[in-house]
């Protein structure tokens, strides 16, 4: 019946509750003629409290069924209208409630018949809400629309019934057979007291039947049932009981009140599951909505340093295109004119797979051509990029690595940028064997180095140092760690010597590897076993 998720715990809870409600009552049974001290006062306060649970009762599942609720609210609420009325004719023509001899009918027989209307009455009803349904009336009753129009003709038709009935109780109650000997029901217990319990027996089977076949768990369903046990209990122990002010008889208000009280105790607690459920999404979206705004500051905020970062190459492409687009230079300027604006061109083809990464990090959308890369050409392609930096290159002769070559080739210039934004030059790139399968390629500058309580969000997307003079995306590292990653590497920053270490797989190819103890100095990297390149 519920349309919430049910809390922890509420599954067993229907079935402990329905279990100890008959040995209570089997206990208690065995003392339930022992007499007790009279109260004047109970049954006004008992039938009061019966008949407001009854209607807040079914005002909430009337509610329940109006907001979308399952279609089995409406009968079940119609049940608790039935006993409402009964509940309250009851009051009117019980003895000493309103006066002496009652205001309904004639005090004993009226009151009694009320009594065993309400008890029959509402377990039938709520049978009638648990049970399997044809497929017509269910169709009928969960449709969206006109669910109030329902509503009052499901609670018109019990309520007049349950008047009809009241009717027959009080004013043609000499019609129907006598119950009440004296304040005993032992002569009509001894003759048709098992046919008032085998009704009960029954009602709590086809509920019982309807909600296993639904497999209902934890919700309105099983305490509805839970409700006819205790009608049940409350039956045994009024029909088997000698007279009022017993054990048995108070025992016996106590389940009626429990019958009363418990569906709307558990949808009080659904209700209590549900805010507190309704919170928690509440704040998940509030956090969601937060993020998103932090995302939308970002994303403008790459937008603009995307479009700061891409607008200078962009035109220093154009300038060198025009000048190339006369004739008045010679072979080797235009070589170097044209060097230039290839090395704009990868420039700005690195921003765009910087770009790229981020977007598909983490999502199987990155797309990786490994293969033996030589480090020493690396660094060079590298080096181009940065003409006017002052770049120091150290890389033994032979080494390589098994990685994409334009995403080490971001990986290397993402890291040379960063020294070059936020550091100091000399900028020194070096690349090192590290034991027999992997190779080091480390970056450092003369710079400050990273703040100590940045370092932990360094590799973080859109993330920057703040108080620099530099506008960058915050993308460069965190695309670095990602490709690194990707390439089956790994990254981290040594803030002891201001120094970025990646480590690839690799090593050094046996045809090419240095003798142990020779090294070589050379400016331009062609002879020699180590290659120093624009020292």
């Amino acid at each position: 019946m519920s349309t919430t998720p049910a809390p922890q715990g509420s599954r067993r809870a229907p079935l402990v509750v329905a279990g100890l409600l008959p040995a209570v009552t089997a206990v208690l049974w065995f003392a339930s003629d022992s007499p007790l001290p009279r109260n004047d006062g109970f049954m006004p306060a008992f039938l009061t409290l019966v008949l407001g649970c009854h209607l807040l009762t079914s005002t909430m599942l009337v509610e329940h069924y109006r907001a979308g609720g399952s279609a089995r609210l409406l009968p079940l609420s119609a049940a608790y209208v039935w006993s409402a009325v009964c509940v309250a004719a009851h009051a009117l023509a019980f003895p000493d409630f309103f006066s002496p001899t009652g205001v309904l009918g004639q005090p004993e027989e009226s009151s009694a018949w009320l009594w065993l209307g309400w008890n029959i009455g509402f377990p039938l009803l709520v049978a009638v809400a648990l049970a399997p349904w044809p497929a017509g009336p269910r169709r009928w009753l969960s449709r969206t629309e006109g669910r109030t129009a329902r509503t009052l003709a499901v609670h018109t038709v019990t309520a007049l019934a349950a008047l009809g009935f009241v009717v027959l109780c009080t004013r043609y109650v000499d019609l129907l057979p006598n119950v009440m000997t004296g304040q005993s029901y032992r002569g009509f217990a001894d003759s048709q007291g098992y046919r008032l319990f085998a009704l009960n027996l029954i009602a709590l089977g086809v509920a019982l039947v309807g909600v296993l076949r639904r497999g209902a768990g934890g919700g309105l369903e099983n305490w509805a049932v839970v409700a006819v046990v205790a009608s049940c209990c409350d039956s045994w122990l009024v029909i088997s009981g000698e007279a009022r002010w017993t054990v048995g008889w108070y025992t016996a208000r106590g389940l009626a009140l429990t019958a009363a009280v418990i569906v709307l105790i558990a949808m009080l607690r659904e209700v209590t599951f549900l805010y507190r459920h309704t919170r928690r999404t509440a704040d998940l979206l509030r956090e969601h909505n937060e993020t998103l705004q932090e995302a939308q500051t970002l994303r403008e905020h790459l937008v603009a340093v995307v479009s700061h970062d891409m607008r200078t190459p962009l035109s220093g492409l154009e300038g060198y295109l025009e000048v190339l687009a006369t004739d008045d230079l010679s072979p080797e300027q235009a070589e170097r004119m044209l060097a230039r604006a290839r090395m704009l061109a990868t420039r700005l083809s690195l921003m765009t797979e910087d770009l790229l990464g981020v977007a598909t990090a983490g999502r199987a959308g990155l797309s990786l051509q490994l293969e033996e890369v030589d480090v020493t050409r690396a660094l060079i392609e590298c080096s181009a990029g940065f003409p006017e930096l002052d770049l120091r290159l150290d890389a033994a002769r032979g080494v390589f690595v098994k990685a994409d070559p334009l995403r080490l080739q971001q990986v290397l210039t993402n890291l040379v940028r960063n020294a070059q934004n936020y550091g100091a030059e000399p900028v020194r790139v070096r690349a090192t064997q590290v034991g027999d399968r992997f190779v080091q390629i480390s970056v450092t500058d003369d710079g400050s180095g990273v703040p100590e309580e940045f370092v932990p969000r360094l590799f973080d997307a859109y993330t920057r140092v703040e108080g620099t003079r530099r506008h960058g995306s915050g993308l460069g590292l965190s695309v670095v760690r990602d490709l690194v990653t990707a390439m089956s590497g790994s990254v981290h920053y040594d803030a002891l010597d201001n120094t970025f270490r990646v480590v690839l797989p690799g090593g050094v190819r046996a045809d090419q590897a240095p003798p142990a103890s020779s090294a070589c100095d050379d400016a331009r990297g062609d002879t020699g076993d180590r290659v120093l390149v624009r020292d």
